[in-house]
């Protein structure tokens, strides 16, 4: 039983490579249970929905003024989690792997920050806190630091859920975890 992801395709790829990767997740997917699937993302869904207002406000606070955004990371890639995420949810794909070599920007940063809704971005672009986002999140109640930790927790764990389903494997979830847990005490 897994509990990572896989890091299939986190790495730069030509548009043709991309395309590749994107039939090779649907092809995963083809036979797999749709109903399950769709299910795994509309909770992904869900969750992104509440931490997009959060995450953009505090993207508004730290990212005009910081010297060294994020985004310009060059390790940020899509990896299969998100082509499986991507491809099930059946919208319009972004065109490309962020970048197409080593060294790039991402092709989807833009002087106004992310071309991409949040739905679409790689996963890491979704909950990555930098420190004075870090800092934000701190001064929030801790019902709110809980229910924010627990949205990331539930894309966590539909996206090792959705690609142990395209791969034919268990995911091994917490509710599974604590059962095991439970049956050995």
């Amino acid at each position: 039983m897994g509990s990572e992801e896989s890091s299939l395709y986190r790495e730069p790829l030509t548009d043709k490579g991309w395309s590749d990767a994107l039939r090779y997740a649907r092809e995963r997917m083809s036979g797999r249970d749709r109903v399950l699937a769709v299910s795994i993302v509309s909770r992904i869904d869900r969750a992104i929905a509440w931490l997009d207002p959060v995450m953009a406000g505090y993207c508004e606070q730290s990212c005009p003024t910081c010297g060294d955004p994020c985004c310009h990371g060059k390790r940020i890639f899509y990896n299969f989690a998100d082509l499986l995420v991507l491809t099930v949810r059946d919208t319009s794909l972004p065109p490309g792997q962020t970048r197409t070599a080593t060294g790039e920007g991402c092709r989807y940063l833009t002087s106004a920050g992310c071309a991409l809704s949040r739905y679409h971005r790689p996963y890491v672009c979704v909950w990555f806190l930098c420190e004075p986002q870090m800092k934000l999140l701190q001064e929030e109640s801790v019902r709110f630091q809980r229910t924010f930790l627990g949205a990331l927790l539930e894309i966590r764990e539909g996206r090792v859920a959705l690609e142990a389903l395209a791969v034919g494997r268990e995911s091994d979830t917490t509710d599974q975890r604590a059962a095991r847990e439970k049956k050995k005490a």
